[in-house]
């Protein structure tokens, strides 16, 4: 037999038999099924169990269908109402007409036809439930990815109405607060995610490059360009493209950045027709880009096409709540790849957590979990964590020789035991140092490793 459908159906006829014999018809079909007498009797089990749909019949006593459809339409406009009918009473259907009633339904009555019509006037109830459990769904997960203090739920409110849109989308906060996070997470709710999504860091790439490597070239189009190339808008096209550091842009690729996201289309260099692209531009900094257009260093057009929404992450030391719940996570997460069962956080650690002032956000949280994950026991104590984690002035003075010192130690001791725990690969144990590759192999260098 087929799954029941997640649907409540009042069903209202004054003749027992038949009231019965349709009832026990309508749930094999539905997940509730209320039955009533009469229209007054309906009525206050509709006003109690708040069905989705309501079948009657027209003429029953104390009060007939007509009348109950005009009292829902007071209680509840959007309800849809059925109307069992023998279509010979024309004034009753005129009146039901002006009602604004869903279906009718011909008597003697065709248990396949009225299975049809609760479905069809059922259709936009159903999709209504799946979008809300949808979004419940979204909201719990990006709960569990970003955190679910007050500060942050506006974002998760606006990131999830901007991932069904293709606005572009402007994301400021400070470094580390996760902004490539969240729109690797917009990419992931949108009707985009099967395409690609590609991140571009303007800041390391010199103006010489940056053209080529956003536009693409021809080959022969200057000295090395030995073969045609597709730039990362082509790269992305039905996708995303993410433009890490946008306010680092320099005005010459500004200006390109700016007819690309206008038109949809641009010229890789060297050639003279244009590209079209469906290409959907997230763009990130980390400082206030409207103050940077007041000061002349970014184009105000330029910063409206890419700004059509604006979110801005909150930075960690104002999401108190989130501070655990990220720790644990993340030790959760390092825990798996290191195939052990995740330490359990101290009181007195997690004290300390939510009293460090994390100015370098959820990067520098993740970073000392899994340096803490990599010496922890059981559990980590405050003592471990106080030793793990770097303590810069808030004005950014140097730290003392003996503090230097002691990070020294423990930066050779946490390269000692990611090559422990990864068995002596290389690659991997710099991962979990969340450090590039060529960092490593210098640190392994400093230290004699």
């Amino acid at each position: 037999m087929a799954e029941k459908t997640d649907l409540k159906i009042l069903y209202v006829e004054d003749e027992a038999d038949l009231r019965e014999r349709i009832a026990i018809v309508l749930k094999m079909h539905f997940a509730t099924v209320l039955t009533a007498a009469n229209g007054r009797e309906g009525l206050e089990i509709f006003l109690r169990e708040r069905p989705d749909i309501v079948v009657t019949d027209v003429r029953m006593p104390l009060m007939d269908g007509l009348e109950m459809t005009q009292a829902l339409g007071e209680y509840a406009p959007g309800t849809p109402v059925i109307l069992c009918t023998a279509f010979t009473e024309t004034t009753y259907l005129l009146e039901a007409i002006e009602l604004g009633v869903a279906a009718y339904v011909r008597k003697p009555l065709d248990c396949r036809e009225l299975i049809s019509v609760i479905s069809r006037a059922a259709l936009p109830i159903l999709q209504q439930k799946e979008l809300t459990l949808s979004r419940q769904g979204e909201q719990a997960s990006l709960e569990l990815l970003l955190g679910g203090s007050s500060a942050i739920q506006e974002s998760i409110r606006q990131a999830q109405l901007i991932a069904q849109s293709d606005f572009s989308l402007l994301i400021q906060g400070e470094t580390g607060v996760g902004k490539s996070h969240l729109a690797s997470i917009i990419h992931g709710l949108s009707r985009r995610r099967q395409a690609q999504f590609i991140t571009v860091t303007l800041s390391a790439l010199p103006e010489t490059l940056a053209e080529s490597q956003l536009f693409g070239h021809l080959k022969g189009s200057f000295t090395g360009a030995l073969a045609t190339t597709r730039g990362l808008f082509e790269e992305a096209n039905g996708g995303t493209l993410f433009l890490d550091d946008v306010d680092c842009a320099s005005p010459v690729i500004q200006a390109k950045l700016l007819h690309a996201v206008e038109s949809k289309q641009f010229y890789p260099v060297g050639g003279v027709q244009p590209v079209s692209v469906d290409t959907r531009i997230i763009s990130a900094s980390n400082r206030d880009l409207l103050q940077e257009v007041q000061k002349g260093r970014f184009r105000e057009d330029l910063f409206y096409r890419l700004g059509e929404t604006v979110i801005t992450l909150p930075p960690l030391r104002h999401r108190g709540e989130d501070i655990l719940l990220l720790a644990r996570r993340f030790l959760g997460d390092i825990s798996r790849e290191l195939d052990r069962i995740p330490p359990r956080i101290t009181s007195e650690a997690a004290l300390l957590l939510n009293q460090h002032p994390w100015h370098g956000n959820v990067r520098e949280l993740k970073s000392t979990m899994k340096r803490a994950a990599l010496f922890a026991g059981e559990s980590i104590s405050a003592k471990e964590l106080a030793g793990i984690m770097t303590v810069i002035d808030r004005e950014g003075e140097k730290e003392s020789a003996s503090a230097v010192q002691s990070l020294e130690e423990l930066k050779r001791d946490a390269v000692k035991q990611a090559l422990a725990a990864t068995g002596g690969k290389k690659m991997e144990a710099a991962r979990i140092l969340d450090v590039d590759y060529s960092s490593f192999k210098r640190m392994l260098d400093r230290y004699g490793i």
